[in-house]
């Protein structure tokens, strides 16, 4: 009977190690897809500018802030709404403030006929599959006043940040997506340009404005000559 005790209490230390490694190590995945970077956008128009990040290969839900890095034009910007939400992470429960959040979501071989809501599975060269992931809309608001043909840059940043048993971010890593928005009439038109007439040629041309002074300055003149003239004594 003690030996088999003590056969018992050997196999219990013995596998204790392997127990304790069954926790995964942290595992912390930020994908991101940005279809293009180009717009086109006609004055008083919505542009909705439209990004990806996926979470396939970490173990950790990425939480995600959004930001305006770069706008040089101060463009009108509406990022998807700011919302603190309440986590239980390990027990603690941690109020975070994200725009969005990823989970997990592994790489899947063919594409559900369902997906949840905000997922989109996207199809990428150098994976063999389909990878889960949340669409990022933000839109521009487009002044009605913008000159046609201008072009404007605008750079956004998304944070993401994951969190460890004690309910504090341990480790962020930013992902800037660059943009590129040219204004363009919405409809198509070809016309021969004609230049007013006076104007844009590029000659010299004299308003009324400038010959009625001209011809005041004259009588200004001939009357001072008229009156300082040396007078011829007979």
């Amino acid at each position: 009977m003690i030996r088999r005790i003590c056969l018992i209490l050997a196999a219990v230390f013995l596998l204790s190690p392997i127990a304790l490694c069954q926790d995964e190590a942290p595992a912390y995945s930020l994908g991101t897809m940005q279809p293009t970077n180009s717009y086109r956008a006609s004055p008083g128009e919505d542009l909705v500018l439209k990004f990806y990040i996926f979470n396939a290969y970490g173990n950790r839900i990425s939480h995600i802030t959004l930001g305006v890095s770069d706008n040089p034009d101060n463009l009108n910007v509406v990022l998807p709404p700011l919302q603190t939400k309440t986590w239980n992470i390990s027990g603690i429960l941690t109020p975070i403030e994200e725009n969005l959040y990823v989970e997990p979501m592994p790489i899947v071989p063919e594409k559900p006929a369902t997906s949840p809501p905000g997922v989109e599975y996207l199809k990428s060269p150098n994976v063999s599959g389909f990878i889960p992931a949340k669409a990022v809309n933000v839109t521009v608001k487009i002044p009605a006043d913008a000159q046609l043909g201008t072009i404007h840059s605008l750079v956004i940043t998304a944070l993401a940040k994951w969190y460890g048993e004690t309910g504090s971010a341990q480790v962020s890593q930013a992902r800037p997506f660059s943009y590129r928005i040219q204004i363009l009439s919405k409809n198509y038109s070809e016309t021969l340009y004609n230049p007013p007439e006076g104007g844009g040629g590029g000659g010299f041309s004299i308003s009324n404005e400038m010959v009625f002074g001209i011809v005041i300055a004259v009588l200004v003149l001939v009357i001072l000559f008229q009156q300082f003239r040396p007078k011829k004594h007979r």
